[in-house]
This record gives structure tokens, C-alpha cells and sequence, in this order.
């Protein structure tokens, strides 16, 4: 049995600020043929090891993310019951005095200078801090600030107007309907949200067809890119639409698209309209007429490749007839 080593305090101290060196009596293996080095310096052997001020920023940031997700509009509130969550403006920010008093930051014992440089240092933009209005000469005082999470409100980050003549109820050559094409998957989000609406992160503008409706009844539209016609098609009257909701601006590129940067509600919807006949009209004059099948809310404009080994999507793909094979092996 291997007499015990005794390790001077020296060693202790000036091997790696207090770390222990390697036993001279057990040399373990490393695991997964990784060497003490890496191991020590974290992945790669890149020199990355455990940093406390960056782990305490990630600790901060998720519970001022948690705090933000659960605030309460003002109009929300009532002055007879106690509120646990924080409370917002319209646009939603709230007071970053508050925020520093929510038992979730204080356990932290952070301060205004953390929050500082949890937003400040944040390799994806999460969060926004702004002075309130009035306070610049307050600059050092937490109840002078404000904060909000990026994405609690669809205009936290505004997108450019779309380029385009802006269209008015005294434009020449003004369309009478336009249409907004989708897909029958995202058809009932788009019903049960309220509203046509850019998705976060997506395109700067909507876009819609101009429609015009002969006589007899016939429809010439402007296709959509590809030529193809889409699942479903929402209509919209024009004129009424610029008439009723001023605030929904409409703009005409030089192809003749019709675009807008804002919602445009359900209000204003003339009807939606399924492209295949056997369902039909979903929605008219402010009420819903039918829903999209099950079988077809999770289908996308885009079949789904068929899965099995080349041999048989090649098959399939040349129209032979795979049948007769799997006959013969039964």
C-alpha cells in the first residue's frame, strides 16, 4: 500500500491560484482521451475556461427575460387587487427601479450597472433601455430609465415603409380588389390572430394582387411569383378599405403589387376563398362560412419529399409500377 503524500501549503498556493497539483500517488486516465490541459481549459484547449462575471450576467439576463415575458398592460390593472408582475406602458416598457426591486433581481443583488451591461454586452439584441422623458439630468438614477424586451411589441422594431406611390381614394386606375395569398396551414392563424401581419423577423412589407372582375363575372389577377395560384386567396375592396382605415397605409410599386407595412383586420376583409371548389368560400361579410380540413392545416405550399432509398423514388419518379415487384417477394 502506497504511503500518503503530504502536499506543502506552497505548492498549493502557487500551483494555479489555489488548485491542487496532480496526485503523485493516483494518476487517473483521462476521460475520452482528453488531456488535464483541455480538460482544465475547457473544449478545444482553446485557453475558454469558467468565467464568474459572464455567468452571472447570464443568470441576470434570464431572470430580467422572465420578469419582462410577465408584465401587465396599465389598462390591465385593477386598483382593488395586488399585482405580483410588473407593470407596463402601452409600448411596454417599464422603469428599470422597478425591475431592480422584483425578488428575482434582488436575490441576484444586481444593480443598475449590471442591468447596464447585461444590455449593453448581449450577443443577441434582447433587450432595450431608454432614458424617460424629463429625467436627463438623472442620468445616474435608476427610476429615470426604462426597459423592455425586444419583440413584446410588434413595433419595438420598426421596419422600413415599403417603397411605392402611397394609393388614396382620389388615385387614378385604383384597383377594386386586391387579394392576400396563403397557404391553408397558416390560413387559420391568420384568422384566429385577427388580422393579415408581417411575422417578426420577415419580410418589411405585405403584399397584395390587384383584382379586377369583369362583367361576366370573370377575374384577372396579377399572379403571385411562379404563376402559380395559392391555397387560399383573402380579397380585400380597396376603396373601402382606404375609406374605413385610414390608418392602414397602402403603396403601388412600378410592377403594380400593392403593399403595406401594417395589420391590415379581419374588419376589412371582403372574403377568403379556398382554391379548390369543393370548399369554397371560408370567410365573408365579417362571419366565418367553413374551416380548412384537418387533412390540410398541416400541409404547407410545398409537398414533403417522400421517404425510402433511391431506388424507389426512382421508380416512382420514372411512373413504374413498384407492385408487381413486392408481389413477387410475397
Amino acid at each position: 500500500m502506497a504511503a500518503a503524500v503530504a502536499v506543502p501549503f506552497s505548492a498549493i498556493s502557487e500551483h494555479l491560484g489555489g488548485v491542487l497539483p496532480p496526485s503523485a500517488v493516483v494518476q487517473h486516465s483521462p476521460r475520452h482521451g482528453r488531456s488535464r490541459g483541455m480538460s482544465m481549459k475547457g473544449k478545444g484547449g482553446r485557453g475558454r475556461g469558467y468565467s464568474v462575471v459572464e455567468e452571472r450576467d447570464v443568470t441576470i439576463a434570464k431572470a430580467l427575460m422572465f420578469i419582462l415575458k410577465r408584465t401587465i398592460q396599465e389598462s390591465e390593472v385593477d386598483e382593488e387587487e395586488e399585482v405580483e408582475n410588473l407593470v407596463a406602458d402601452a409600448e411596454g416598457w417599464v422603469s428599470v427601479d422597478d425591475v431592480l426591486e422584483h425578488p428575482r433581481i434582488t436575490v441576484l443583488e444586481a444593480d443598475f450597472e449590471d442591468v447596464q451591461r447585461v444590455v449593453a454586452n448581449a450577443t443577441k439584441a434582447r433587450f432595450n433601455l431608454r432614458q424617460a422623458l424629463g429625467t436627463a439630468d438623472k442620468a445616474d438614477e435608476p427610476a429615470s430609465w426604462q426597459v423592455r424586451r425586444i419583440g413584446n411589441n410588434r413595433d419595438s422594431v420598426q421596419a422600413p415603409a415599403p417603397v411605392g406611390d402611397k394609393l388614396n381614394v382620389e388615385t387614378a386606375d385604383l384597383p377594386e380588389f386586391v387579394v392576400y395569398e396563403t397557404s391553408y396551414q397558416r390560413y387559420p392563424l391568420i384568422l384566429s390572430s385577427g388580422a393579415i401581419s408581417r411575422a417578426p423577423g420577415g419580410t418589411q412589407s405585405l403584399v397584395f394582387y390587384p383584382v379586377t372582375v369583369g362583367e361576366d363575372g370573370t377575374e384577372s389577377r396579377q399572379s403571385s411569383a411562379g404563376g402559380e395560384a395559392a391555397d387560399v386567396s383573402i380579397w380585400i375592396h380597396l376603396r373601402t378599405a382606404l375609406e374605413t382605415e385610414p390608418s392602414v397605409v397602402w403603396r403601388r410599386t412600378e410592377n403594380g403589387a400593392i403593399l403595406t407595412a401594417d395589420e391590415v383586420p379581419k374588419t376589412l376583409w371582403n372574403k377568403a376563398v379556398a382554391r379548390r371548389p369543393d370548399i369554397g368560400v371560408l370567410f365573408e361579410e365579417g362571419e366565418v362560412r367553413k374551416e380548412v380540413p384537418a387533412g390540410l392545416r398541416g400541409r404547407g405550399g410545398k409537398g414533403r419529399a417522400k421517404k425510402g432509398n433511391k431506388a424507389t423514388l426512382k421508380r416512382e419518379g420514372s411512373g413504374e409500377d413498384s407492385g408487381s415487384a413486392s408481389e413477387e417477394q410475397e
